[in-house]
């Protein structure tokens, strides 16, 4: 009996980590939308599904501050481009952006389709915590410069 929970203790933070398949994007074949938000199955307090983005750092940490965030952060706008942040956080939270060389952008759903190369609209929510400002980002959209 003790064998099979270490076995089940073992197992189940594997579990955790794997993502489930995609559900078949469908390429936009229009020229005229300027890539609009995220898609709406993206959930913004879900940790990101890309594993260059989550890490070392761990997922379970990201979504709950991903959670915190949304009930408690504040409403932030900017537009910006995003650089690859280079240092691992204490909280163990994956953040892979600095966004305007402040805010930590927390590795969720809505991070993995964007691209980082470009300058983008973002909106969200911004919350500091033990010295760190997170954002969460909950929408972007390429800007027209």
């Amino acid at each position: 009996m003790k064998t099979i929970l270490l076995s089940a203790a073992l197992m189940l933070p594997a579990a955790a980590l794997a993502c489930p398949g995609s559900k078949g994007d469908v390429a936009d074949t229009t020229d005229n939308s300027e890539a609009v938000a995220a898609d709406a199955d993206a959930d913004a307090t879900k940790c990101a599904k890309k594993a260059e983005y989550v890490g070392s750092a761990c997922s379970y940490s990201t979504g709950m501050m991903a959670q915190r965030v949304h009930a408690d952060g504040k409403a932030v706008t900017f537009t910006a481009q995003l650089t690859p942040n280079g240092s691992k956080l204490d909280s163990q939270v994956a953040a892979p952006f600095l966004a305007n060389g402040e805010y930590y952008v927390i590795a969720n759903e809505v991070v993995d389709q964007l691209d980082p190369a470009k300058e983008l609209s973002f909106e969200g929510k911004a919350l500091e915590v033990d010295g760190v400002k997170y954002f969460l980002v909950t929408e972007f959209k390429a800007t027209n410069s």
